[in-house]
């Protein structure tokens, strides 16, 4: 038969080693997650502050420039007033899809450039919009002329009717 006292003896000296060996392993465990932990919000950090300083977070559109130059495209081809509401109906809903795409496209807030006052200068992407709805700077141009020389036309025609 053992004795009692040795047996304890026995079991109580290992326990305190195998519960030191548990805490060594937890704290191991734990000083690992802490680095891993700390590697990743390092990595999130450093992406964020990228993506921060490439994209801006406000843009400017120069909506009334958009808007002048539909109008002397649409003038241009002499369409008739039920015309011109479906042209302006379809204009409207390109225009907003447009906008929606290249907001998405800059990672920004757009804004009405009528509407800043900012002593920064913001990136403008109304030529960008202007582009995307397909009115290059030859178009634009083209019609400009078209539409001038019906203005002197209709001139003409008012100061005869008046003579």
């Amino acid at each position: 038969m053992t004795n009692p006292s040795s047996y304890n003896m026995k079991t109580e000296s290992t326990r305190p080693q195998s519960a030191v060996k548990s805490l060594s392993r937890l704290y191991k465990v734990l000083a690992v997650t802490v680095v891993v932990l700390a590697a990743l919000t390092a990595a999130a950090f450093f992406m964020l502050q990228k993506q921060i300083k490439e994209a801006p977070a406000f843009a400017v559109l120069n909506l009334n420039k958009v808007v002048q130059v539909n109008e002397t495209i649409l003038a241009s081809k002499g369409l008739k007033p039920e015309e011109l509401a479906v042209e302006a109906k379809i204009f409207a809903h390109r225009m907003k899809t447009e906008i929606e795409n290249l907001q998405k496209e800059c990672n920004c807030t757009l804004l009405v450039s009528s509407a800043v006052i900012s002593p920064t200068k913001l990136p403008d992407y109304t030529e960008s919009l202007l582009q995307k709805l397909g009115f290059t700077p030859d178009k634009i141009a083209k019609s400009e002329i078209l539409v001038a020389e019906r203005m002197k036309a209709l001139q003409s025609d008012f100061s005869k009717a008046f003579k």
